[in-house]
């Protein structure tokens, strides 16, 4: 016959086991409501459940790299360049870096860096203005090292070159000799990151910024094959209302 203690410790086993998939099951179901409260654009009531979340699961690389997410698409819709606004971008950044430090090589947390670091650039001085677009270009490779399959990693980085190309001499000369540059950038590159996050996933987001690429490189042509697509697109993502209208404003610009 089992002796009492051997049954109480096969019992205390069994027991710990089902409230660790439990407990699993529910972290699971918490980050499946975070990402439906996302897709249906409820950006604040979203942002407070990964808030709570966070406080539940602090190192958890899933839950922080959704709360960077969602802070950043918060902080597009409010007014720009208000106070709430640039404290969102700010605010962003950390816990991006939080997602990295819980799993270095989780690619979704590196692109949450580079984007929340895109975004407090353009509310920053220049000296972190510089900074932070390095952390994009730096952050965006590592996304798609991690996962070559991460399209928005490739559109991030195609959206870099497009930026730091469009400096002209005389400011990249300013930074070179302040600030110490910032690595090589071409809207060639661009556009050729862009096809590629098309390749991997057909987004509006995708199509408009390779039409705003393409008409830098006077390849208009093509550029309005690509806003005329994104404007008929079906609309799969909370934002890209906001993408539709770029680029029925970039197609206007060109015809």
């Amino acid at each position: 016959m089992m002796r009492a203690s051997t049954i109480f410790f096969a019992g205390l086993l069994s027991f710990l086991l089902v409230g660790q998939a439990f407990a699993v099951d529910d972290l699971d179901d918490q980050l499946e409501r975070a990402d439906e409260l996302r897709q249906a654009g409820e950006f604040e009531e979203g942002l407070e459940f990964l808030k709570s979340m966070r406080e539940e699961h602090p190192e958890n690389v899933e839950v922080l790299w959704r709360l960077s997410r969602i802070m950043v698409d918060r902080a597009m819709l409010l007014e720009e360049g208000s106070d709430e606004q640039k404290a969102l971008y700010l605010d962003a950044v950390p816990v991006a870096e939080a997602a990295i430090d819980a799993d270095p090589e989780h690619s979704w947390a590196h692109l949450s860096l580079a984007i929340a670091a895109g975004r407090a650039g353009l509310v920053s001085g220049t000296r972190d203005r510089v900074r932070l677009s390095r952390t994009v270009k730096e952050h965006a490779d590592k996304a798609i090292e991690y996962d070559a399959e991460n399209d928005l990693a490739y559109h991030v980085r195609g959206r870099w070159n497009h930026e730091v190309a469009s400096l002209g001499w005389a400011a990249r000369t300013i930074v070179r000799a302040i600030y110490g540059g910032l690595p090589d950038a071409s809207f060639e590159q661009g556009a050729a990151d862009l096809r590629q996050a098309i390749d991997l996933k057909d987004r509006i987001v995708h199509r408009m910024e390779l039409g705003r690429t393409l008409i830098e490189l006077d390849q208009k042509e093509e550029a309005r094959e690509h806003l005329r697509a994104a404007i008929q697109m079906r609309e799969n993502d909370p934002m890209d209302f906001r993408y539709k209208e770029q680029a029925h404003e970039l197609l206007m610009s060109i015809r």
